[in-house]
């Protein structure tokens, strides 16, 4: 499957939203068939009766719910095998860290909160639905970026040839540099999850305005692959394509600002396996799998 534009990248994403309000429709309809189940009270309830304050928060709790934040990630080591028609080698333990525009002010308001550069920073979006009073299934979207660091010198085995040139077969020390080999997924790193979690109120600053959670989600990898094979001769690639799939667990922290806003922290740990990355314009592949750790903050929206 290739996608060819960030728009079918954002038409996946809606496609799944789908999917979650399905999930929450699911849910309100089968709270109605149980509660038409129920025998009828021996006596009858009285005329007005307080509600309690767990019968507010369950009616409070079933509200969506969208956020929209920033990340920084790091990777643990990988090991990439490239391979094509001219090519088939292994490069072990290799580096690679996120990509991080300068922070100063006028990038703040040029990267940062400037909707029409929603790919240049690391970001995350997230859709939530409230099953219950402790209970949330999302759709969530985070956008990291991966670059192998360049100039480290690295184990490689296997063999490449560039057009005529004699083939090269190294079974040694190779040093990934610019005139060799550029790697990354810098448009991003995109994992498409759905996430499942559970909640618990804390009294830290003030009655009812935080609650911790602690979240497990899977989904598919979406990367747009920059690579470019100079030690090949080959162009580069650069578009998004379903290359693989992950899966993570999280935990974190939420305080209402007001009844609607809310600020969100969290901290989340993650395994990617991608077997199939394009790094060529003719179609060659790649594999590799990572962990990553991943910091994130946001401000969001109930409705």
């Amino acid at each position: 499957m290739t996608l060819t534009s960030s728009a079918l990248l954002r038409k996946s994403f809606l496609c799944a939203v789908g999917l979650v309000a399905a999930a929450a429709s699911h849910g309100q309809t089968s709270s109605v068939v149980l509660a038409q189940a129920q025998p009828a009270a021996a006596t009858p309830a009285p005329a007005a009766v307080d509600k309690t304050a767990a019968q507010i928060d369950a009616e409070n709790s079933r509200r969506w719910s969208i956020y929209w934040g920033w990340n920084r990630s790091n990777y643990s080591n990988s090991t990439i095998h490239f391979k094509g028609s001219d090519h088939d080698f292994t490069l072990k333990d290799v580096k690679a860290t996120d990509l991080q525009t300068n922070t100063g002010l006028s990038d703040i308001f040029k990267y940062y909160l400037n909707p029409a550069e929603i790919t240049i920073p690391q970001t995350n979006l997230r859709v939530a639905y409230q099953l219950d009073g402790d209970t949330a299934i999302a759709l969530n979207l985070d956008h990291m970026k991966y670059v192998v660091v360049q100039d480290q010198s690295v184990e490689m085995s296997g063999c490449y040839k560039n057009g005529a040139a004699p083939q090269v077969c190294n079974n040694g020390q190779q040093v990934i540099g610019d005139q060799w080999l550029n790697f990354e997924h810098t448009d991003g790193l995109n994992i498409l999850s759905i996430e499942l979690e559970k909640q618990k109120k804390v009294d830290w600053f003030g009655a009812d305005r935080a609650k911790v959670f602690g979240l497990v989600g899977v989904g598919i990898v979406i990367p747009k692959t920059n690579a470019t094979m100079h030690m090949i001769g080959q162009t580069r690639n650069d578009q998004f394509y379903v290359s693989g799939w992950s899966v993570g667990a999280g935990a974190g922290l939420e305080v209402d600002l007001t009844k609607s806003v809310f600020l969100r922290s969290a901290y989340k740990f993650g395994y990617v396996d991608l077997p199939d990355v394009v790094t060529s314009a003719r179609g060659d592949k790649a594999s590799h799998s990572f962990t990553y750790n991943e910091l994130l903050i946001a401000v969001g929206y109930r409705f």
